[in-house]
């Protein structure tokens, strides 16, 4: 028999799902956050220079993912072009 097949389980594999996935919002928030404060410290030259570099990298990860939005944040604050 297919342990998935089973009802009950199925219902605690939900409820893990949903807890795991609310923990990784926070993570992400956090980690949102200390970037952004690290970012809003940059003078406007390191901002622009941090830009100038990760336009040029390609990885992608989900923490690449939280850096890009606490810069892409920084620039719309400060009215710097930040798309690539």
């Amino acid at each position: 028999m297919n342990p998935n097949s089973d009802l009950k389980n199925n219902e605690s594999v939900m409820a893990a799902n949903a807890e795991s996935s609310t923990v990784g919002v926070g993570y992400a928030e956090s980690r949102i956050s200390e970037y952004a404060a690290r970012f809003a410290a940059y003078s406007d030259e390191r901002l622009k220079q941090t830009i100038d570099h990760e336009r040029k990298v390609r990885g992608w990860g989900s923490e690449r993912s939280y850096f890009l939005a606490a810069l892409r944040g920084e620039c719309e604050k400060r009215g710097l072009a930040y798309c690539w």
